[in-house]
């Protein structure tokens, strides 16, 4: 008997030890996968290398782009003293220790800015940013402080647009899969209303800008409503099935993350999604078109902003009907490799994981049902978007980059044009992606002024009169900072470099040649 319970002993011992160890092993592993899908074991690109012109700058002869006057200074000057625009006016006497810039038939903008942007551990994004004439963006997600510290850098000075960081996405989940995740993995739970509350107090101590919302349950949303107002920090994001929008009206919620958001809100209240598509598209996007201004004017009472997002569903139409050859119209070799190529925890973006492609649409029925879908849902979101505009909600650009098929930095100057086909006025655009999305973000950028940061673009050619000419850069201003375009191009060559030196996976197919 005695032998039986030391053996017994012995192996109750083992089993702890080999559980121990299997958990020890399973943490790493998750850890190991989490950085892989989220790009941190990419080759990190070393900015040392560029180096920016700072100090006194003065740009001559340059077209002023007024983008809430819809209007253009001709023949201007810009002097700029380190971070901040100390000049803007006709020819003035500059001193010989000004660099001069030749804005010669250039015009110039203030620094875009991407209100909704996904980030993961890659920061050679930041470069793609800026490459493409964005000096602020928007994290509506965190990652263990990761972002905290890029935003501590941009502060002082690291080549970066400078960023805002929600804290988040905010989730509520009572499952044992989900709640294994929010242990194990980056993204936390907020199942208890009360520890949901203490969870915001550290957020504020953190540092974070905002709170971002996403699945909570209707108790948490009303509890992060209740500790935002407490604590002052902005509560941002989405709307979950449980919150209607006489909710949000309610709630202390004073921005929505996507025009989407407030749609699917209004597809609850029609009677839900199975009873939209695919029987009642024309019921529905009636039902959006009659009360999209009601809504939009009550947005607007509450001082409630929206980020758009609206090119995200065209994309995600085609990556659902025709991925491959979506792939290849895209700067796929900028993306990193980590994130397209994914992991066992998240999908990446390539033919076989991608979660928007749809292996089921084979028959002309199915590809017939696919495009009703996505037709009626863009519609429908565009018809939002058009009210908001319309009855003067503040509406700021923003790209949802870093989700599959939308390409960080890059993807800015595709949502403006998307926003520019549905019928907005250039100068909205703009206007969306500048002075808007500053007073937002609540920075000193937005317009081109005396005391304003110096983030600005020079382009070669008017967006007033064609959108896409947001794209025709010449140089960069971030924070005082100087890129000219030969700079600019070492900047995407080193992203690309980088990227292909940490692959697995070719992707030579879908390359433009």
């Amino acid at each position: 008997m005695r032998k039986i319970k030391s053996f017994l002993k012995w192996l109750f011992g083992i089993s702890v030890a080999a559980t121990c160890i299997l958990l020890i092993v399973a943490w790493f592993y998750i850890k190991s996968e989490e950085r892989k899908l989220s790009g941190a074991n990419t080759v990190v690109v070393n900015t040392s290398q560029f180096d920016p012109l700072y100090g006194k700058l003065a740009i001559i002869n340059v077209n002023i782009i007024l983008t809430e006057l819809d209007s253009v200074l001709s023949n201007q000057t810009v002097l700029i003293h380190n971070e901040i625009i100390e000049y803007v006016g006709d020819e003035t006497e500059i001193a010989p220790e000004y660099i001069i810039i030749d804005g010669q038939g250039k015009f110039l903008i203030p620094g875009l800015i991407d209100t909704h942007i996904h980030a993961y551990q890659s920061p050679n994004d930041l470069l793609l940013y800026l490459a493409n004439g964005i000096t602020h963006v928007a994290i509506m997600s965190s990652w263990n402080g990761l972002y905290l510290e890029w935003r501590e850098k941009a502060k002082q000075g690291a080549l970066s647009p400078q960023i805002y960081v929600a804290a988040g996405p905010m989730n509520t989940a009572h499952d044992f899969r989900s709640k294994a995740y929010g242990f194990l993995g980056p993204i936390q739970l907020f199942n208890d209303p009360d520890e949901t509350k203490k969870d915001i107090v550290q957020f504020k101590k953190m540092g974070y800008d905002a709170l971002k919302a996403y699945s909570l349950d209707k108790a948490n949303y009303a509890a992060v409503s209740e500790a935002a107002k407490e604590q002052n920090i902005p509560m941002i994001g989405h709307l979950t099935h449980e919150v209607s929008l006489d909710d949000l009206f309610n709630s202390n919620q004073s921005q929505v993350a996507h025009v989407e958001e407030i749609t699917k809100a209004m597809e609850r209240e029609f009677g839900g999604r199975r009873k939209i598509y695919y029987d009642n598209t024309e019921a529905f996007l009636s039902f959006m078109t009659k009360a999209a201004d009601s809504v939009a004017k009550r947005l607007k009472e509450r001082n409630i902003a929206v980020s758009t997002t609206i090119d995200v569903y065209p994309r995600v139409k085609e990556q659902d009907l025709n991925l491959s050859e979506y792939l290849k119209s895209i700067q796929l070799e900028y993306l990193n490799p980590g994130i397209l190529e994914g992991s066992i925890f998240s999908p990446g973006w390539l033919p076989g994981s991608n979660r928007y492609e749809d292996p089921k649409n084979t028959s002309a029925a199915a590809i017939e049902r696919a495009h009703l879908y996505w037709d009626t849902y863009i519609e429908s979101v565009n018809i939002m978007t058009r009210a908001l505009f319309r009855n003067g909600v503040t509406v700021t650009a923003g790209t949802d980059a870093g989700n599959p098929g939308i390409i960080p930095g890059f993807s800015l100057h595709d949502e403006l044009e998307q926003l520019n086909a549905i019928g907005l006025s250039n100068q909205q655009v703009l206007h969306s992606a500048t002075k808007a999305a500053a007073e937002w973000v609540d920075t000193n950028a937005g317009t081109i002024e005396v005391g304003r940061r110096a983030d600005m673009v020079l382009l070669d050619e008017n967006p007033l009169l064609d959108i896409n000419n947001t794209r025709s850069i010449r140089s960069v201003i971030a924070n005082g900072k100087y890129l000219d375009r030969e700079q600019l191009d070492n900047i995407l060559e080193s992203v690309k470099d980088a990227n292909n030196q940490s692959r697995k996976v070719n992707i030579d197919v879908y390359l433009k040649q």
